[in-house]
């Protein structure tokens, strides 16, 4: 019997003994931790706002943070995750605001700057600090 024959069967025997072990409960993938962050954001904004987006999608994009289609679903970047939290939302925001004006008018960003009046300063650091959200 080699060593590894005899790990296996030392850990089986853990297993008789101590059933538990059997069962140790999966740690959620990133990937679900990850819809998890931006639903949260997603309610909390969009029950403030008075909008209901129709379906919310991580993606990994090169050139967008966000996006929303015509049918009301919102897109996020999967590499926000890695924003300061008040980046994220701005951009959770932004995208929301889209269900109200699809576009980017004056009245969109009048929206925008209703719920984050700090909305340029977040947009600044987007600009200047994506290089450090982007995989390489």
């Amino acid at each position: 019997m080699g060593l590894l024959d005899e790990v296996r069967e030392f850990l089986a025997g853990l297993r008789r003994e101590l059933p538990e072990l059997a069962e140790a409960p999966a740690r959620p993938r990133r990937s679900d931790r990850l819809r998890e962050l931006f639903e949260a954001r997603v309610r909390h904004w969009s029950g403030a706002m008075g909008v209901s987006p129709r379906r919310v999608c991580l993606k990994s994009q090169r050139t967008l943070w966000g996006s929303c289609s015509e049918r009301g679903n919102v897109n996020f970047n999967r590499a926000l995750a890695g924003a300061p939290a008040e980046v994220l939302d701005y951009v959770v925001i932004h995208e929301l605001a889209h269900l109200r004006e699809m576009n980017h008018s004056h009245r969109f960003w009048a929206v925008v700057e209703a719920w984050c009046p700090d909305q340029k300063r977040h947009r600044r650091w987007l600009r200047e600090n994506s290089e450090l959200l982007r995989c390489p």
